[in-house]
């Protein structure tokens, strides 16, 4: 998987919005997750909805299926009155089975 400086140029833009969304920047949390972290919740996500996802998209869902990531997560929230999560979602028109089963053993040992 990679990412290329324009990624993480429009990581950091879609991150500003939020901080300045109602001035509650302190309400935007941000995570990194591995490569696998980030196929698996793909796998994950297209088990429960049967819909495919690309990698990038299953970076964001990584915190709402990965242990490591979700404990993190709620401990951040713990105490947070009113507190929602919330997970942008799209298809993938750059994925199929065939590409999810490929990312899936590349990062089985991982």
């Amino acid at each position: 998987l990679e990412v290329t400086p324009a990624v993480v140029q429009r990581a950091h833009r879609h991150m500003e919005r939020g901080r300045e969304q109602d001035g509650h920047g302190e309400d935007v949390l941000s995570y990194v997750c591995s490569d696998a972290e980030a196929v698996a919740a793909c796998a994950r996500f297209a088990s429960d909805h049967r819909m495919l996802v690309e990698p990038a998209c299953g970076a964001a869902l990584a915190p709402i299926y990965s242990d490591r990531l979700r404990v993190q997560l709620l401990e951040e929230l713990k105490g947070s009155v009113g507190s929602a999560i919330v997970v942008e979602v799209c298809g993938g028109s750059g994925v199929n089975l065939e590409l999810l089963e490929l990312w899936k053993n590349q990062h089985r040992h991982a």
